[in-house]
């Protein structure tokens, strides 16, 4: 029976709703065409379910990380049954939602991350940091706010004053819902980001991506939401991505988990390293990853809501993406819109709007990440020049754009 619906389905038109409104969810409803795909930014669950009704909607794909923490698959699960919805439930969101329950669920697995401690406490907090750097100041150590924050809950602090404001930061953001920090152990490689489509009881690898979060180029200043990605890249050999699959497989049979896993992993001296799990697609890496995919992605969609067996094809080719912000991102937004000037693009890059709205005719932005200019070729270094041979087309006060996305990739090379 699943197998006739599934059939079924690939012959109809459907009606698709995607919660979210950056340049993310234009890549993805750009892989889901020819249906009609909707769009709606709205944290009122109770408007999504009414929208459903109105526009007969078939599918759900909550895109971000807000919906799916604060429980919008099962709202809608429990609401209408009669329509599916591609993501995990709330508990299984906490993966990314919760940092004290994804380290502590990798521990129970018995997958590979650096060691922790979690607290919530203000005082114990701060007499952490000065017994830390004090005492102990040979090794270093990262922060993360356990909860939610946007890209941006994650700091490297080399002095005590600097641990201090990374906190002070965080907890002065966060203080009406308060989730505690993870202190970790520092460590080094490179990084790489390993996404998967997952049916409750196996994760379908993606391509490997590599993103870039720092604001300024050679990784200086704070992280970001991205400010730019390459896909793919060799950075794990065959073995250790048999070691990935295996674990994100763990992950995903542990919690019966559908939807979209996100692993950010370093690979250090002493073998792989996982340092978080997100429960949706990245941004920029779906821009770049779905850009490859040569699978209709509502056919993945639909195999694993319905547990279906799927083969996925990937094109030979390579993707990279950089994003236009404004220069005050990641501190601040503008008050008001500025209008963005636009020449005709070449036709080897794309456009996913992000921050902007169209006003009068012309697009506008507030500030924030504005676009994703995304080139795929049979080369990284092509993609790269096609994209930086246009970025310049395209002007508003403040742009700004890191100039070195991809410069710094190394594959990885076997001995």
């Amino acid at each position: 029976m699943d197998k006739l619906k599934s059939i079924y389905l690939l012959f109809i038109m459907r009606n698709i709703l995607i919660l979210g409104f950056g340049a993310r969810e234009n890549a993805i409803k750009e892989h889901l065409k020819p249906n009609i795909v909707h769009r709606l930014d709205t944290e009122d669950f109770s408007s999504i379910k009414q929208f459903c009704v109105d526009y007969n909607i078939d599918l759900v794909i909550p895109s971000t990380e807000a919906y799916l923490c604060n429980g919008v698959v099962d709202y809608l699960q429990t609401e209408l049954p009669t329509v599916e919805v591609f993501g995990p439930t709330k508990t299984q969101a906490k993966i990314e939602g919760s940092k004290f329950f994804s380290k502590s669920l990798m521990k129970e697995l018995c997958i590979p991350t650096a060691e922790f401690l979690f607290y919530k406490n203000k005082e114990k907090i701060l007499k952490y940091f000065e017994n830390f750097f004090l005492y102990l100041s040979l090794n270093q150590i990262v922060i993360k706010y356990s909860g939610l924050a946007k890209g941006k809950g994650v700091y490297l602090p080399e002095s005590y004053e600097e641990a201090l404001e990374a906190f002070n930061n965080l907890y002065e953001n966060n203080k009406n819902n308060w989730e505690g920090i993870i202190i970790e152990k520092r460590l080094k490689g490179p990084e790489v980001s390993v996404l998967a489509f997952c049916d409750g009881t196996q994760a379908l690898l993606m391509p490997q991506a590599q993103d870039y979060k720092r604001i300024y180029d050679n990784d200086k200043g704070p992280n970001t939401g991205g400010m730019g990605a390459i896909c793919p890249v060799n950075i794990l050999d065959e073995n250790e991505l048999l070691e990935v699959n295996h674990h994100i497989n763990m992950v995903v049979q542990h919690l019966n988990y559908k939807g979209i896993i996100y692993a950010g992993i370093m690979k250090t001296t002493t073998g792989i390293q996982f340092l978080e799990f997100n429960c949706r697609f990245g941004d920029p890496e779906a821009q770049v990853i779905l850009n490859l995919l040569d699978t209709k992605l509502l056919e993945i969609i639909d195999a694993c809501i319905n547990n279906n067996y799927i083969k996925i094809k990937w094109k030979s080719k390579h993707s990279a993406a950089v994003i236009l912000s404004h220069v005050d991102y990641p501190h601040s937004k503008l008050s008001e819109y500025i209008r963005i000037n636009e020449e005709p693009l070449d036709n080897t890059v794309k456009i996913y709007e992000g921050g902007m709205q169209m006003i009068d005719g012309y697009n506008h932005t507030k500030g924030g990440r504005v676009l994703t200019m995304v080139s795929t070729s049979n080369s990284l270094q092509n993609s790269l020049r096609n994209i930086y041979n246009n970025a310049p087309k395209i002007t508003y006060d403040g742009v700004y754009y890191r100039r070195d996305i991809g410069s710094n990739y190394k594959p990885y090379q076997s001995s």
